[in-house]
């Protein structure tokens, strides 16, 4: 065997090791597909693990990037999850739309590399303008036109339904305004918008606090708010 031979025989087995991915102690080779903590189907490549979809609890396969996802009561979102120090030198080379990275409710482009908008409540990706996350909190996505930078304003909080108009103003509750629907009194706070008193029928409509609890005297229990 000539001396090449053995290089280039060390260089290939050398370079397959460096290909593999130790995933808790569990060697695969570059190419490998295998389920990783019960919630993500990933793949080795170049000796490192890159996620493909994540699992939903029944087995519901979800697309990076793809939108927010029900299921019995609980809500998935898949995204590429990224360090505090993020990059995008990190991004792929021959990038496409399932590369975008995600930090802060803000999407990046790999192709690009540049900002492309905000993420609301539903895993949509909103350009520019009026979005909605958590609560009915009302946000604002500003891209500069260079698309370097962005940012996302605080506007309160909306007083709609997914069929209401989102720049309908009227709909629009400035910061820590209360106002009262029937026996509930609501707040928009910094979190959204959430009940802050109840005026309950069965103790003669006198106001309790959110987080109050009581007995009925027919033995039923209530509560004002959700209690977490």
């Amino acid at each position: 065997m000539t001396f090449s031979l053995r290089l280039l025989i060390f260089y290939t087995l050398f370079h397959s090791i460096l290909a593999q991915c130790d995933d808790n102690g569990v060697i695969y080779a570059s190419g490998d597909k295998w389920i990783r903590n019960n919630h993500f189907l990933v793949t080795c490549r170049g000796g490192k693990i890159q996620t493909l979809k994540c699992v939903t609890d029944s087995g519901h396969l979800l697309d990076v990037g793809s939108k927010t996802y029900v299921e019995q009561g609980y809500e998935y979102t898949c995204a590429h999850e990224v360090a505090e120090n993020l990059n995008t030198n990190s991004c792929p080379t021959f990038a496409d739309f399932s590369d975008d990275i995600f930090k802060d409710r803000f999407a990046i482009c790999c192709i690009s590399r540049r900002f492309k908008g905000c993420v609301d409540v539903n895993g949509d990706i909103v350009k520019d303008g009026y979005f909605i996350i958590g609560n009915q909190s009302l946000k604002y996505c500003r891209i500069q036109p260079n698309q370097l930078m962005a940012r996302i304003e605080p506007k309160g909080c909306f007083n709609g339904t997914t069929n209401d108009d989102i720049h309908d103003e009227s709909r629009h509750i400035k910061k820590y305004a209360v106002w009262r629907e029937g026996d509930v009194e609501y707040r928009c706070g910094d979190d959204g918008v959430h009940i802050q008193r109840c005026f309950p029928k069965e103790l003669k409509n006198k106001p309790v606090w959110a987080g109050t609890a009581w007995i009925q005297d027919d033995g039923q229990v209530k509560t004002c708010g959700k209690i977490h």
